[in-house]
């Protein structure tokens, strides 16, 4: 068909930034982490569908309703399941959607290898991203040398960026490959509880993932722990990271070698082995290397962490101390 300048233009869904100077703001990567649990059963669904589902197997008839059975015993046989002592089935059946803000895109590689989840993803196609911001570690803000450079390249791929997408002959589609992978952004992402446990448990790991994954792992255990207790029985923050204990020395003939990420050495739950202190590539453990002026190691993750186990450690005694009343 044919231009028609006599129609009425669209209305586009997205703000138009040609011309603006690009604006950032930069934020600790850890500080900047948000965790929030959107969408999620009430504890009493998740209580009754696990009641149905475990109780159907030895059922004469399809009406043993919940109704019938006191909140302990509900809450107990829930906890069965989350622990593997039933049928897993009605994990697969609960459902949570977290919104996940304030991350780099190095993070979202990391969510997105989870197939089981389903994402939507802030767009940066036909948004103009001018005016996003960053994420910087606390090594690299200890670091001066590094810092400054650090948001200099920022600053300078955002206007690169924004000159491209100015000049009307380069798409945003194509000048946002310039932008760096320590943007933020936020992602949407729901997964099934049977699949969220295996999620947080590998991003929990300290040794071989990174602060920022241990922090949103922690914080979406905390919130599933907030709507329903009974998940305090699942999530275990002092459980040693076994993949990393049984990949980081491995006997091949006569030899030792690793068969997984040696980057550090191992913290005081997960030190159960002898090792050589090159066995890793860095020669401390991940929260020693806080910048070429950090004192003491990395402070935000530490509090973050601290934060998470604190939260966690209230419900789990408010649920004990009801269970036990």
């Amino acid at each position: 068909m044919p231009v028609n300048p006599k129609l009425q233009p669209v209305t586009l869904p997205m703000k138009l930034k040609f011309g603006q100077k690009p604006t950032t703001e930069f934020r600790n990567n850890i500080d900047a982490i948000g965790v929030e649990l959107i969408d999620h059963p009430t504890r009493q669904q998740a209580c009754d569908l696990a009641w149905h589902f475990v109780k159907a197997t030895w059922a004469d008839k399809p009406d043993i309703d919940p109704v019938d059975f006191d909140d302990k015993t509900l809450s107990k046989n829930l906890e069965d399941v989350f622990g593997g002592r039933t049928l897993p089935a009605p994990m697969e059946c609960l459902g949570f959607t977290f919104r996940l803000s304030g991350i780099s895109f190095q993070d979202v590689t990391h969510i997105l290898r989870h197939r089981a989840a389903t994402f939507a993803a802030q767009c940066t196609g036909d948004r103009d991203l001018r005016d996003d911001g960053a994420v910087v570690p606390e090594s690299v803000e200890n670091s001066p040398e590094f810092h400054a450079r650090w948001l200099k390249i920022v600053e300078d791929a955002k206007q690169l960026y924004a000159d491209m997408s100015d000049s009307k002959k380069v798409s945003m589609m194509d000048a946002r490959i310039i932008l760096p992978k320590c943007m933020d952004t936020f992602y949407y992402m729901r997964m099934p509880l049977k699949d969220l446990i295996g999620f947080i448990y590998q991003r929990l790991d300290s040794q071989i993932q990174t602060s920022s994954d241990n922090v949103i792992a922690a914080k979406m255990a905390v919130e599933i722990c907030k709507v329903i207790p009974e998940f305090t029985s699942v999530i275990d923050f002092d459980k040693p990271d076994m993949h990393y204990i049984k990949t980081f020395r491995v006997k091949d003939g006569d030899k030792w070698v690793s068969r997984g990420t040696n980057l550090y050495w191992p913290i005081p739950k997960n030190d159960k082995f002898e090792f050589h202190p090159q066995d890793s590539i860095y020669q401390c453990t991940r929260e020693e290397l806080n910048g070429t002026h950090g004192v003491g190691p990395q402070k935000k993750f530490t509090e973050a962490w601290k934060k998470c186990v604190s939260q966690f450690n209230e419900i789990k005694a408010r649920h004990e101390e009801w269970k036990n009343s």
